[in-house]
């Protein structure tokens, strides 16, 4: 792999005395990499840096002093800092996730081959380019512009249990939304745990929400222009990053809230967000930030019995802005259970029904072609088409009351309940209750 002009990639191994990976740096010689040697502590790899440009460090966890991450985030602190590639054992999995949130770029796993080496060496210098570029160009401005004067209406979509489509919903509603409205959608992938929205659009990009959330600045309109991707629907996309999932503690408090309202503030239409089943504290930080929760779920007692948990814990039914939105997916009618009799159940209105055809979404997600596009005329897309009327006909309503009633507010101030986050002082609460009920 060469640099931009031409110049060759400088790679410095750390490795103990007793280490396998003395083939490492006769093989990367051999495929022309610019190995500049192995050392076995890293005190030894500092002062090489200090001396020489080094690109990035292939660091084993047996060479001394690696496994005290504390070296990694000394480095990575740095904005022209090295990269960082560690190896490690099975049984060292602590030490690589560790690892990876101070800093490091990527892991290999023992034993490994050359061709393993060369493919993580790729993806990590490709992720260092991309952000450093990023940086370059932000930190470049003598002061960050003024965030335009845009409000998008933030839709997040949640489901509190598992396997009820959420994600599938998500997407197709996005695209639903691009045609009802002709607005610009963006579609957030915040699901830290299977992040696969990319799968469901078929869409291959090398950006992800993690170069933003790692920018130690508010972000703005060209930074965010550099890191989604057009879908040929229309809409543009900011996927997650599958790598989080592997990451205990991937970002740090109320930092993904902070991201969404500055994507919000800069997008001018809808942002869609996909979410992760269950709560975690970045999943309650989205949706304590959106102007409208649509709560996915299906017309099946274990499903319901987690939702009206859901509902009650998150006090939605004391809500009056109508932020909260129950959606009944897979509903076949009146086969199983009318709606009034699941709204008794939940203590809570059913704002829309989608219709079930598994075969038909297996067969979309499978061919990465949405529903909305693939199959147009079938029921269930005129369901999600008709959700997408709803969503946006209730924002020109507000819009026209915002408008009207000769003291407007914000969509901040009349459709944000902080009720929801505020009421239980810790996270780890919220969390653990919620997992309770669905465990």
């Amino acid at each position: 792999m060469k640099r931009e002009k031409g110049k060759s990639l400088n790679i410095l191994i750390i490795a103990g005395h007793a280490s396998d990976l003395d083939w490492v740096q006769l093989s990367l010689q051999d495929h022309h990499y610019q190995v500049l040697g192995q050392v076995f502590s890293v005190a030894e790899a500092a002062q090489v840096v200090e001396k020489t440009q080094v690109d990035l460090i292939l660091a084993d966890g047996s060479g001394e002093g690696v496994l005290d991450t504390d070296w990694i985030k000394a480095l990575t602190f740095k904005t022209t800092g090295s990269l960082i590639l560690v190896s490690a054992t099975q049984s060292q999995m602590d030490f690589v996730r560790e690892a990876m949130l101070a800093g490091a770029s990527g892991f290999l796993l023992k034993p490994f081959d050359l061709d393993d080496l060369s493919k993580s060496i790729e993806q990590v210098y490709h992720l260092w380019l991309q952000r450093s570029t990023l940086l370059a160009e932000s930190r470049s401005q003598n002061q960050m512009a003024a965030i335009p004067a845009k409000k998008a209406h933030s839709i997040a979509l949640f489901s509190p249990k598992g396997g009820t489509g959420t994600t599938t919903l998500a997407v197709n509603l996005a695209i639903a939304l691009k045609e009802e409205t002709n607005a610009p959608v963006l579609l957030v992938d915040t699901d830290f745990r299977t992040a696969d929205v990319d799968i469901f659009l078929s869409i291959f990009s090398k950006r992800s929400i993690l170069d933003l959330v790692n920018l130690d600045q508010t972000i703005d309109q060209e930074t965010l222009d550099q890191v989604i991707t057009e879908h040929n629907s229309g809409i543009m996309v900011l996927r997650g990053d599958p790598q989080l999932q592997f990451i205990d503690t991937p970002f740090e408090p109320s930092q993904i809230g902070a991201l969404i309202e500055g994507i919000v503030a800069l997008w001018d239409g809808y942002v869609v967000i996909n979410t992760s089943n269950g709560l975690d504290r970045w999943t309650v930080e989205v949706l304590d930030t959106v102007n409208t929760v649509l709560v996915v779920t299906r017309p099946e007692l274990p499903a319901l019995r987690v939702t009206r948990n859901f509902l009650e814990l998150a006090e939605a039914t004391a809500d009056t802005s109508g932020r909260w939105k129950v959606v009944m997916n897979a509903y076949q009618g009146k086969k199983v259970l009318q709606t009034a009799d699941i709204e008794a159940s939940i203590h809570h209105p059913i704002a829309a029904t989608v219709g079930e055809d598994a075969l038909l979404a297996s067969t979309a997600i499978n061919q990465g072609q949405p529903l909305v596009i693939s199959q147009r005329k079938s029921p269930l897309v005129k369901d999600i088409m008709a959700l997408a009327k709803l969503i946006s006909a209730e924002r020109l309503n507000e819009a026209k009351v915002k408008s009207g009633d000769g003291a407007p507010r914000s969509e901040k101030e009349s459709s944000k309940p902080s009720t929801f986050w505020k009421r239980i002082p810790f996270w780890q609460t919220v969390t653990n209750s919620v997992r309770l009920i669905i465990w």
